[in-house]
């Protein structure tokens, strides 16, 4: 689906935790939006696929690591920034992510961080205001 669909396009977005309570952030990289800045694991909801199904792949996809404990936490609406831009409709997951981190193409780096530490990263893509959220409803 290109950017200037008149549709939205519904995003999967992963709070992947470790062991010790840690949540991954991915470096971008090889990639036209936000090259070189920090995000959550994720990518787009394929036709036919579920969403947690999503998770499963797209973690598996970008990090290697296997997904445990899938949860729905919220969605978040992100509307077009200018015209022609994607309108996204983000669904947020929290899952515990087992295994080593191996990255693929669309990574360059990758960081265990406590949500606060996150918050500095400045991720993109709604992920500040995801975090701030998801740290909201734990207090």
């Amino acid at each position: 689906m290109s950017p200037t669909s008149p549709r939205p396009v519904v995003v999967i977005r992963v709070f992947a935790f470790d062991a010790a309570g840690r949540m991954l952030l991915l470096r971008r990289a090889n990639s036209e939006y936000g090259d070189g800045q920090w995000c959550l694991p994720g990518g787009k909801l394929d036709y036919g696929d579920t969403p947690e199904g999503t998770v499963d792949k797209e973690l598996a996809e970008e990090t290697s690591l296997a997904a445990k404990d899938v949860s729905f936490l919220f969605y978040q609406n992100s509307p077009p920034i200018a015209a022609g831009k994607m309108h996204c409709l983000n669904l947020y997951f929290r899952c515990t992510a087992l295994g080593t981190v191996t990255l693929n193409e669309e990574s360059s780096g990758f960081a265990w961080l406590s949500m606060q530490e996150a918050l500095d990263r400045k991720p993109i893509f709604g992920a500040v205001e995801a975090i701030r959220r998801l740290l909201a409803q734990a207090a």
